[in-house]
C-alpha cells in the first residue's frame, strides 16, 4: 500500500492533478464530500474544505489501485459506521500507510481526523 500512496502522490506533479482530482472525488463521493463540507467551520473554512477533499482522493486513489475495484457505495449510513471515538487510532490499525500519508501531509488536528474518519468509511466500503 505504501507504493501506491507514493505513486498517487507523486502525481501532484501535474499541475491540473489537484482541480481533477477535487472534481472527480465530488462526482464519485457525493455524501462524503457533503459531510465534509459540513465540517467547513471546525476545519478553517472553504479553502481547507477543498484541502480535504483533495487529500480524500488522493486516499480513493490509493485503496482503489490497491483493491483493484471499484467502490461501493459510500454514503450518511457508511460514514456513520465508521465513526469511532478515536478515529486517528483505528485509521492507523486498520490502514497504515494512509493513516501516515495523514500524519505526514496534514498538520491540523482537526483536519486529520476528518480525514481518518473518511478514510475509515472509504476502506470498509
Amino acid at each position: 500500500m505504501e507504493k501506491i500512496v507514493q505513486a498517487v502522490s507523486g502525481r501532484l506533479s501535474d499541475p491540473n492533478y489537484a482541480q481533477v482530482a477535487v472534481g472527480t472525488f465530488v462526482q464519485t463521493f457525493p455524501d462524503v464530500s457533503r459531510f465534509i463540507t459540513a465540517h467547513a467551520d471546525e476545519i478553517g473554512g472553504s479553502e481547507m474544505v477543498i484541502h480535504v477533499v483533495f487529500h480524500a482522493q488522493v486516499l480513493a486513489e490509493a485503496l482503489h489501485e490497491h483493491r483493484g475495484r471499484e467502490f461501493a457505495t459510500v454514503g450518511f449510513v457508511e460514514l456513520d459506521q465508521a465513526s469511532e471515538s478515536d478515529l486517528e487510532a483505528a485509521f492507523s490499525s486498520k490502514e497504515p500507510a494512509l493513516a501516515s500519508y495523514v500524519a505526514s501531509n496534514i498538520d491540523d488536528a482537526n483536519v486529520r481526523k476528518l480525514l481518518a474518519h473518511v478514510g475509515l468509511a472509504l476502506s470498509a466500503a
